[in-house]
């Protein structure tokens, strides 16, 4: 059978990968193996799809949708790139442990605005546990010592409710286009690598002259 076009054990079997890759460790503990790389970018993959969703709900359910205010061309620092290749990746440690702050003080100001169980509440909760899935295996991937990067002193939080929702909405938006550059880079890479792998299978089957 056939789902979408993907045979259903494909399915299943990157399901159960994104699944593992999402349960965080507790208590500062990480995977028992390091995930591949393949497994980081369908986690990645799956990530940005859930980022520009999480945004497209934000801006109508806080009314920021007219003339396209939260769509800013100047992302916070820590949101710009990504830069491409293996440092790209170790440099991802900080950006996602900024995330991770960033969807706690969005979260946190939801909170003072909607009941408990709000759609809203929910999509970000998913979104974060994601995040600090991606940080929990990067760290896997690429063990350093203890330490908290790109942690740095937050500024001050804006007082009015408004522009609360739309610094919130614009960190939304400057990550959904984030992962989705990250996630371009990634399948490109992929898409790079399979082919110097089939030019060296053909190479290797190639006729010796005698």
């Amino acid at each position: 059978m056939r789902c979408n076009g993907r045979p259903l054990g494909v399915l299943a079997a990157v399901t159960k990968g994104l699944f593992i890759l999402w349960a965080v460790p507790g208590q500062g503990g990480r995977p028992l193996q390091p995930p591949t790389l393949q497994q980081i970018q369908a986690l990645v993959r799956h990530m940005a799809e859930d980022a520009q969703e999480l945004f497209t709900f934000y801006e109508e359910n806080q009314g920021l949708a007219i003339h396209h205010l939260c769509r800013t061309n100047h992302p916070p620092e820590w949101l710009r790139g990504p830069v491409a290749g293996s440092r790209g990746l170790r440099g991802l440690q900080g950006t996602m442990a900024r995330m991770s702050q960033a969807l706690q003080d969005i979260t946190r100001h939801q909170r003072d605005l909607n009941p408990p169980g709000a759609e809203i509440l929910r999509r970000l909760a998913s979104t974060h546990l994601k995040v600090r899935g991606l940080l929990s295996n990067l760290k896997g991937l690429f063990p350093a010592p203890s330490s908290n990067p790109g942690l740095r002193p937050r500024p001050t939080a804006p007082t009015k409710v408004f522009q609360q929702k739309l610094e919130g909405c614009r960190i939304l938006w400057s990550y959904s286009r984030f992962m989705a550059k990250l996630n371009a880079q990634l399948e490109a890479r992929s898409r790079r690598a399979r082919r110097e792998k089939q030019r060296s299978h053909r190479g290797s089957h190639l006729p010796t002259r005698s």
